[in-house]
Protein backbone atom coordinates (compact mmCIF):
# COMPACT_ATOMS: atom_id res chain seq x y z
CA UNK A 1 0.00 0.00 0.00
CA UNK A 2 1.43 3.60 -0.90
CA UNK A 3 1.80 6.18 1.46
CA UNK A 4 -0.50 8.24 0.27
CA UNK A 5 -3.22 5.26 0.60
CA UNK A 6 -2.16 5.19 4.44
CA UNK A 7 -2.40 8.78 4.84
CA UNK A 8 -6.40 8.61 3.40
CA UNK A 9 -7.18 5.79 5.92
CA UNK A 10 -5.47 8.07 9.03
CA UNK A 11 -7.44 11.25 7.54
CA UNK A 12 -11.04 9.09 7.63
CA UNK A 13 -10.53 8.46 11.22
CA UNK A 14 -10.08 11.98 11.98
CA UNK A 15 -6.21 12.75 11.70
CA UNK A 16 -5.09 15.61 9.00
CA UNK A 17 -2.80 15.26 6.48
CA UNK A 18 0.63 16.98 8.25
CA UNK A 19 -0.62 14.55 11.74
CA UNK A 20 -0.56 11.27 9.70
CA UNK A 21 3.00 12.39 8.16
CA UNK A 22 4.26 13.02 11.75
CA UNK A 23 2.82 9.91 12.83
CA UNK A 24 3.84 7.49 10.43
CA UNK A 25 7.44 9.51 10.46
CA UNK A 26 7.62 8.15 14.53
CA UNK A 27 6.16 4.79 13.35
CA UNK A 28 9.79 4.48 11.23
CA UNK A 29 11.61 5.87 13.38
CA UNK A 30 10.08 4.54 16.98
CA UNK A 31 10.91 8.18 18.75
CA UNK A 32 12.29 10.96 18.12
CA UNK A 33 12.31 14.75 19.16
CA UNK A 34 10.27 17.43 17.36
CA UNK A 35 13.35 19.30 15.22
CA UNK A 36 14.38 16.37 14.29
CA UNK A 37 10.76 15.17 13.26
CA UNK A 38 11.12 18.73 11.38
CA UNK A 39 13.84 17.97 9.16
CA UNK A 40 12.69 14.78 8.11
CA UNK A 41 9.08 15.77 7.20
CA UNK A 42 9.77 19.28 6.22
CA UNK A 43 7.14 21.01 8.75
CA UNK A 44 7.81 24.28 10.33
CA UNK A 45 9.34 23.05 14.18
CA UNK A 46 6.74 25.62 15.59
CA UNK A 47 4.23 23.77 13.49
CA UNK A 48 5.53 20.40 14.01
CA UNK A 49 5.00 20.64 17.93
CA UNK A 50 1.14 22.32 17.41
CA UNK A 51 1.13 18.91 15.63
CA UNK A 52 2.41 16.84 18.06
CA UNK A 53 0.28 18.72 20.84
CA UNK A 54 -2.64 17.26 19.10
CA UNK A 55 -1.82 14.02 18.64
CA UNK A 56 -1.07 13.31 21.81
CA UNK A 57 -4.42 14.89 22.85
CA UNK A 58 -5.84 12.37 20.37
CA UNK A 59 -4.47 9.71 22.06
CA UNK A 60 -1.96 8.73 19.28
CA UNK A 61 1.76 9.92 20.52
CA UNK A 62 3.38 9.81 24.17
CA UNK A 63 6.15 12.47 25.17
CA UNK A 64 8.66 11.50 28.14
CA UNK A 65 12.12 13.45 28.63
CA UNK A 66 15.43 11.95 27.88
CA UNK A 67 18.42 14.13 28.47
CA UNK A 68 16.92 17.28 29.51
CA UNK A 69 14.97 16.60 25.62
CA UNK A 70 11.27 15.65 24.72
CA UNK A 71 11.02 12.91 22.93
CA UNK A 72 7.71 11.50 21.17
CA UNK A 73 7.01 7.87 20.69
CA UNK A 74 4.01 6.88 18.79
CA UNK A 75 1.79 3.90 19.90
CA UNK A 76 1.69 1.08 18.51
CA UNK A 77 -0.31 0.68 15.07
CA UNK A 78 -3.17 -1.57 16.87
CA UNK A 79 -3.82 0.99 19.40
CA UNK A 80 -5.54 3.19 16.34
CA UNK A 81 -8.07 0.79 16.33
CA UNK A 82 -9.19 2.25 20.09
CA UNK A 83 -8.87 5.54 18.62
CA UNK A 84 -11.36 4.76 16.45
CA UNK A 85 -13.58 3.15 18.65
CA UNK A 86 -13.14 5.92 21.06
CA UNK A 87 -14.29 8.42 17.86
CA UNK A 88 -16.99 5.88 17.57
CA UNK A 89 -18.40 5.92 21.10
CA UNK A 90 -18.53 10.04 20.99
CA UNK A 91 -20.30 10.00 17.90
CA UNK A 92 -22.83 7.24 19.43
CA UNK A 93 -23.06 10.05 22.02
CA UNK A 94 -23.88 13.11 20.39
CA UNK A 95 -26.47 11.77 17.49
CA UNK A 96 -29.75 11.97 19.80
CA UNK A 97 -28.81 15.68 20.37
CA UNK A 98 -28.30 16.05 16.43
CA UNK A 99 -31.72 14.35 15.55
CA UNK A 100 -33.16 16.71 18.25
CA UNK A 101 -32.21 19.44 15.80
CA UNK A 102 -32.59 18.06 12.84
CA UNK A 103 -34.82 19.64 10.25
CA UNK A 104 -36.67 17.21 9.05
CA UNK A 105 -38.96 17.81 6.43
CA UNK A 106 -43.04 17.68 7.38
CA UNK A 107 -44.56 14.19 5.97
CA UNK A 108 -46.69 15.14 2.64
CA UNK A 109 -50.60 14.18 3.64
CA UNK A 110 -52.20 13.14 0.47
CA UNK A 111 -55.96 12.63 0.75
CA UNK A 112 -58.75 11.99 -1.93
CA UNK A 113 -62.76 11.22 -2.30
CA UNK A 114 -64.00 9.11 -4.24
CA UNK A 115 -68.02 8.48 -5.26
CA UNK A 116 -69.80 5.14 -5.78
CA UNK A 117 -69.62 1.22 -4.96
CA UNK A 118 -67.43 0.87 -8.01
CA UNK A 119 -64.72 3.24 -6.70
CA UNK A 120 -65.21 2.13 -3.38
CA UNK A 121 -64.50 -1.53 -4.80
CA UNK A 122 -61.45 -0.57 -6.28
CA UNK A 123 -60.00 1.19 -3.65
CA UNK A 124 -60.56 -1.82 -1.35
CA UNK A 125 -58.70 -4.04 -4.03
CA UNK A 126 -56.15 -1.14 -4.08
CA UNK A 127 -55.79 -1.03 -0.31
CA UNK A 128 -53.96 -4.76 -0.44
CA UNK A 129 -51.12 -3.51 -2.54
CA UNK A 130 -49.49 -2.44 0.93
CA UNK A 131 -48.84 -5.84 1.68
CA UNK A 132 -49.37 -5.23 6.10
CA UNK A 133 -51.80 -6.40 8.27
CA UNK A 134 -55.09 -5.07 7.60
CA UNK A 135 -57.50 -3.61 10.39
CA UNK A 136 -61.20 -3.03 9.44
CA UNK A 137 -63.69 -1.93 12.03
CA UNK A 138 -67.31 -0.28 11.27
CA UNK A 139 -68.57 -1.91 8.74
CA UNK A 140 -72.81 -2.36 8.71
CA UNK A 141 -74.23 -5.81 7.54
CA UNK A 142 -76.19 -4.22 4.77
CA UNK A 143 -72.76 -2.58 3.60
CA UNK A 144 -71.27 -6.09 2.99
CA UNK A 145 -74.58 -7.26 1.32
CA UNK A 146 -74.34 -4.30 -1.12
CA UNK A 147 -70.67 -5.93 -1.75
CA UNK A 148 -71.94 -9.30 -2.34
CA UNK A 149 -69.95 -11.48 -3.92
CA UNK A 150 -67.44 -8.69 -4.34
CA UNK A 151 -65.89 -9.13 -0.72
CA UNK A 152 -65.57 -12.15 -1.25
CA UNK A 153 -63.27 -12.57 -3.95
CA UNK A 154 -61.80 -9.46 -2.08
CA UNK A 155 -60.73 -11.23 1.21
CA UNK A 156 -59.75 -14.83 -1.61
CA UNK A 157 -57.44 -12.47 -2.73
CA UNK A 158 -56.11 -10.88 0.71
CA UNK A 159 -55.76 -14.28 1.51
CA UNK A 160 -53.59 -15.45 -1.78
CA UNK A 161 -51.29 -12.50 -0.71
CA UNK A 162 -51.29 -13.78 3.06
CA UNK A 163 -52.61 -10.70 4.53
CA UNK A 164 -53.82 -11.08 7.82
CA UNK A 165 -57.30 -9.19 8.66
CA UNK A 166 -58.05 -7.91 12.30
CA UNK A 167 -61.70 -6.90 12.24
CA UNK A 168 -64.16 -5.27 14.69
CA UNK A 169 -67.70 -5.39 14.40
CA UNK A 170 -71.45 -5.28 15.78
CA UNK A 171 -73.17 -9.03 16.57
CA UNK A 172 -75.52 -8.67 14.00
CA UNK A 173 -72.83 -9.09 11.27
CA UNK A 174 -71.65 -12.76 12.74
CA UNK A 175 -72.86 -15.15 10.79
CA UNK A 176 -71.26 -13.30 7.71
CA UNK A 177 -67.67 -12.69 9.03
CA UNK A 178 -67.78 -16.01 10.46
CA UNK A 179 -67.99 -17.32 6.79
CA UNK A 180 -65.69 -14.93 5.65
CA UNK A 181 -63.11 -15.86 8.35
CA UNK A 182 -63.11 -19.66 7.16
CA UNK A 183 -61.15 -18.09 3.66
CA UNK A 184 -57.93 -17.95 6.33
CA UNK A 185 -55.96 -15.20 7.50
CA UNK A 186 -58.47 -13.24 9.76
CA UNK A 187 -59.33 -12.63 13.05
CA UNK A 188 -62.67 -11.06 14.22
CA UNK A 189 -64.04 -9.68 17.70
CA UNK A 190 -67.76 -8.16 18.55
CA UNK A 191 -68.48 -5.73 20.34
CA UNK A 192 -72.04 -6.24 21.26
CA UNK A 193 -73.16 -2.67 21.09
CA UNK A 194 -71.28 -1.44 18.08
CA UNK A 195 -72.99 -0.05 15.26
CA UNK A 196 -71.31 2.36 12.53
CA UNK A 197 -72.64 3.62 9.57
CA UNK A 198 -68.95 4.22 8.47
CA UNK A 199 -66.10 1.85 8.25
CA UNK A 200 -62.11 2.25 8.71
CA UNK A 201 -59.68 0.25 6.70
CA UNK A 202 -55.85 0.69 7.74
CA UNK A 203 -53.07 -0.32 5.95
CA UNK A 204 -49.78 -0.12 5.12
CA UNK A 205 -49.94 3.88 5.27
CA UNK A 206 -53.15 4.21 4.00
CA UNK A 207 -56.78 5.18 5.96
CA UNK A 208 -59.38 4.62 3.83
CA UNK A 209 -62.93 5.56 5.60
CA UNK A 210 -65.93 4.21 4.03
CA UNK A 211 -69.51 6.57 4.42
CA UNK A 212 -72.02 3.63 2.93
CA UNK A 213 -74.78 5.87 2.75
CA UNK A 214 -75.91 7.15 -0.07
CA UNK A 215 -74.30 7.95 -2.37
CA UNK A 216 -71.83 5.29 -1.22
CA UNK A 217 -67.68 7.18 -1.02
CA UNK A 218 -64.84 6.61 0.31
CA UNK A 219 -62.13 9.22 1.74
CA UNK A 220 -58.51 8.16 1.12
CA UNK A 221 -55.66 9.47 3.18
CA UNK A 222 -51.98 8.80 2.46
CA UNK A 223 -49.46 9.21 5.82
CA UNK A 224 -47.84 7.23 8.28
CA UNK A 225 -48.75 9.26 10.75
CA UNK A 226 -52.31 9.29 10.46
CA UNK A 227 -52.33 5.90 9.73
CA UNK A 228 -50.39 4.79 13.07
CA UNK A 229 -53.22 7.33 14.99
CA UNK A 230 -55.45 4.78 13.35
CA UNK A 231 -53.70 2.00 14.35
CA UNK A 232 -53.50 2.61 17.35
CA UNK A 233 -57.02 3.53 17.74
CA UNK A 234 -58.11 0.51 16.43
CA UNK A 235 -55.51 -1.61 19.13
CA UNK A 236 -57.41 -0.34 21.83
CA UNK A 237 -60.89 -0.65 20.57
CA UNK A 238 -59.35 -4.64 19.87
CA UNK A 239 -58.20 -4.97 23.18
CA UNK A 240 -61.72 -3.68 25.12
CA UNK A 241 -63.27 -6.62 22.24
CA UNK A 242 -61.04 -9.03 23.56
CA UNK A 243 -63.00 -9.00 26.99
CA UNK A 244 -66.61 -8.27 25.70
CA UNK A 245 -66.45 -11.35 23.28
CA UNK A 246 -65.93 -13.71 25.83
CA UNK A 247 -69.90 -12.93 26.52
CA UNK A 248 -70.84 -13.59 23.12
CA UNK A 249 -68.60 -17.08 23.31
Amino acid sequence: MREDDIISVLESIGLNKNESIVYIDLIRTGKSSALDISKRVGIQRSNTYDILEKLIKKGIITQTTEDERKIFYPVKPSDLLNYHKQKEGELKEIIPELEKVQNKPREEIKVSVSNGLTSVKNILMHLLDCGDELYIHGTPKDAMEMLGGFLYEFHKERARKKILLRRIHGIDSMKRVKEIDKIGYAESKYLPSYNSRISTNICGNKVVIILWDAPTSAIVIESKAVADAYRNDFIMLWNEAINMSKTVD
